[in-house]
């Protein structure tokens, strides 16, 4: 083995290394003046230039330091594998050079694995330095790493500490400030990262879902991207678990979601928008059963098959309602709504109509007939109206066929009951006829 003055020579050495190779404090911040990828050209060159000597020196003080000492070129390597590989950044390396990106993550976890606990404090220390208040904003590596040093040190195994917690949180809040949408996603990152892997007993005594279910709701309206809205909605999602005294008889923060989804959906022109948005009305329609994860699987399945879709209906009829009864009118409203977009193109109408059947068998077959029928005849009207003129408008296309009768057999099954509200009668005849016509 190496003398311990080498070994100490080699990793003073690689600290400035290191160092050299992180990217520099931005001049402006980053909202003033907008970034162009461009700007990072001599950085990377630098880097493809220069990383792979720098892999062979980490692997060489690895074989000689063994596990122990040499703490600030552990914490600094940490440090530069967290920013170098944090996705997607502005200044990540293309994607020609995938092997150079293959190593630092393959170094990072297998570093990380052994280092962390040894390193913690002095992780949080350089990011408490960096990314206080507003000076997070000339310091793009450091707000990207941090991001990703959060997403390879904590799991379900390794819960995140009381110190690192209200720091992440307060990051979290930061970034959310920023207009640039791809830090308010970032901010919804670290957000879901510490609601899933921090104590509850410490969520709950800082009170930290409530703070994120306030700012992320207040801007969940709108978004462009589909990544964004999953992101948003997931993370207003996880908070839902973190309050203890919710139940689905009176209005609560399931309502809040819900009125904003079914509001989104109407908003949205776009039919992918819609599509996502569905999941989460569904999710939330039977947020309140024991069984949540049997729900989850019934709605994975393939309906087409006839035995899948008669397990996921018995799998729905036997939720609590008490949460679709407040939603129900509104629910069938947006339906029709949104029928218009079914005549869009024939792969978007069997998309639109696989959530939307879904969102039916959780949302509304539960709700007892009796409960219903003041809302059904127009819906009805309406809405099987649109399914036959999706027929005529995609002339027919197998797969339109298919989806439509699924849809027809759903109202079919709600119907076939021994003694029906008399407004509802001619319905379950007209479907029966139009189930005929549809199959000739």
């Amino acid at each position: 083995a190496m003398s311990t003055e080498t070994t100490d020579a080699l990793a003073a050495h690689m600290c400035e290394l290191v160092q050299f190779y992180m990217l520099p404090e931005l001049k402006e911040d980053l909202d003033s003046a907008p970034l162009a990828a461009s700007q990072f050209d001599s950085y990377h060159s630098l880097l493809i230039q220069d990383l792979p000597k720098l892999y062979d020196l980490v692997q060489e003080f690895l074989q000689k330091s063994g596990e122990a000492g040499h703490d600030e070129l552990r914490v600094k390597l940490l440090l530069f594998l967290c920013e170098l590989t944090a996705a997607p950044t502005i200044y990540q390396l293309r994607s020609g050079q995938r092997n150079l990106l293959k190593n630092a993550n393959e170094l990072a976890n297998k570093l990380s694995s052994s280092w962390w606990k040894s390193t913690d404090a002095e992780m949080l220390k350089y990011y408490e330095k960096k990314l206080h208040k507003n000076c997070w904003k000339r310091q793009l590596g450091a707000v990207h790493g941090f991001a990703r040093y959060l997403e390879l040190r904590y799991t379900d195994k390794s819960r995140m500490s009381t110190q690192m917690l209200p720091f992440a949180l307060s990051v979290g809040l930061n970034l959310r400030e920023c207009f640039e949408p791809a830090y308010k996603q970032l901010g919804v990152h670290i957000f879901s990262i510490l609601l899933t892997f921090s104590d509850p007993k410490d969520i709950q005594e800082l009170n930290v879902h409530s703070v994120i279910y306030e700012h992320v709701l207040k801007d969940a309206y709108n978004m462009e991207s589909i990544e964004a809205i999953e992101a948003v909605w997931n993370c207003l999602y996880l908070c839902l678990d973190h309050f203890m005294d919710l139940d689905a008889y009176t209005w609560n923060q399931c309502d809040d979601m819900l009125d904003r989804l079914i509001h989104n959906v109407s908003m949205s022109s776009n039919p992918k928008v819609s599509i996502c948005l569905l999941q989460f009305i569904t999710q939330l329609g039977y947020y309140f059963t024991i069984n949540r994860s049997a729900v989850k699987a019934a709605l994975a399945t393939d309906l087409n098959n006839p035995d899948n879709l008669a397990a996921c209906r018995d799998e729905c009829l036997s939720l609590n309602a008490s949460t679709s009864y407040r939603w129900a009118k509104a629910i069938l409203q947006m339906f029709v709504l949104e029928s218009e977009k079914l005549l869009q193109g024939p792969d978007v109408c069997v998309e639109l109509m696989e959530q939307m059947q879904r969102c039916y068998l959780v949302c509304i077959m539960p709700i007892p007939l009796e409960a219903l029928h003041p809302h059904l005849p127009e819906f009805y009207g309406k809405f099987v109206a649109v399914l036959l003129e999706c027929l005529i408008v995609h002339e027919r296309a197998p797969a339109v066929v298919k989806i439509v009768q699924r849809f027809t057999n759903i109202f079919s099954f709600q119907l076939a009951q021994k003694k029906l509200p008399f407004q509802l009668t001619e319905f379950a005849e007209a479907l029966s006829i139009i189930q005929v016509k549809i199959s000739e």
